[in-house]
């Protein structure tokens, strides 16, 4: 599959395989499955950035030793 795939719900960049998942006839690409289960279940898009700022904000760095 080509790396310039994105996802439906999320709109990442999809770097392995990709969740196809035919809903209603169409087919849908996710990156993940929990991509597609919030898709499935309407739950309101976030875009990647969003994500990005918010674990910018709220994730904390463990250092691995």
């Amino acid at each position: 599959m080509s790396g310039k795939m994105k996802c439906e719900y999320c709109g990442r960049p999809i770097k392995g395989e990709p969740e196809i998942r035919v809903r209603r006839g169409k087919k849908h690409i996710y990156c993940s499955e929990f991509c597609f289960r919030l898709h499935f279940y309407d739950v309101p898009t976030i875009s990647y950035e969003d994500l990005q700022e918010f674990y910018r904000l709220r994730a904390v760095s463990v250092p691995f030793r």
